[in-house]
């Protein structure tokens, strides 16, 4: 009997010592990066430090005591925005709304041009104010005209005097106005069309051989003979188009 319980305390015992050195070594797992690299993320926390999540994060409540900045489209009651504010249901505001100006013909669309209130009906635009239809407007024709420049509008281009566009503005093709005001030549010309500058021709008397000479051998009396010359119409005006 003393034998059996003698067995049974050892065999105990190493059974004890065998499963306290597999737990030691088990616990530990050696680093796999460098430091300080593979270290657990900053969590979410109440200092005045900056903090940048680049994953999701889900509040049952937010309020916002300064400026905030929102780099993609906001949805309120909408899980998936598609416009920069995207509002399921009605929106109340205690201040004054402000609109701008735009292209974007969707049904519903309102928009202030600048001397006029205008809706989008689903097929035009039509004046809030006195409720008839009103003519498409490119908005390029409003910066155009606030620059200086003259509008075509069935050209989409806007002319400035001069050869070159102003900045925010590149050349349209060739259309242009020309005249041949420094040239001792005339020709057809172009006002505001696609059109590239023309070219006229000319002729003017040049020396060719000599007819008499001085004793000297200086000529006294040359030869003239007739030689064509060619001069480009110069550009009064470009037709440019907004970047």
């Amino acid at each position: 009997m003393q034998k059996t319980i003698t067995k049974t305390l050892v065999l105990g015992i190493v059974l004890t010592a065998a499963l306290g050195v597999n737990y030691l070594f088990a616990a530990w797992t050696g680093p796999t990066q460098a430091p300080t690299g593979g270290n657990t993320s900053t969590p979410v926390h109440v200092g005045a430090t900056d903090q940048v999540k680049n994953g999701g994060l889900s509040l049952d409540g937010l309020s916002v005591f300064g400026g905030g900045y929102f780099q993609g489209n906001v949805g309120v009651g909408v899980v998936t925005p598609t416009e920069a504010l995207d509002v399921s249901g009605n929106v109340k505001t205690t201040g004054g709304l402000k609109i701008g100006n735009t292209n974007d013909e969707v049904a519903g669309a309102i928009r202030w041009t600048g001397t006029d209130f205008e809706g989008h009906n689903g097929t035009q635009w039509v004046s809030l104010v006195s409720g008839e239809a009103v003519a498409t407007v490119d908005l390029n024709y409003t910066a155009c005209v606030d620059i200086g420049g003259s509008w075509v509008t069935g050209q989409s281009a806007c002319y400035f005097s001069g050869t070159s566009c102003p900045s925010g503005w590149s050349k349209n093709g060739n259309f242009s106005s020309t005249n041949f005001t420094n040239c001792p030549c005339s020709g057809s010309i172009h006002t505001r069309s696609n059109i590239s500058p023309e070219i006229c021709y000319y002729s003017v008397s040049v020396r060719s051989t000599c007819n008499t000479r001085y004793r000297g051998g200086t000529c006294r009396i040359w030869n003239y003979e007739s030689s064509q010359r060619s001069c480009t119409a110069q550009i009064s005006e470009v037709g440019c188009t907004k970047n």
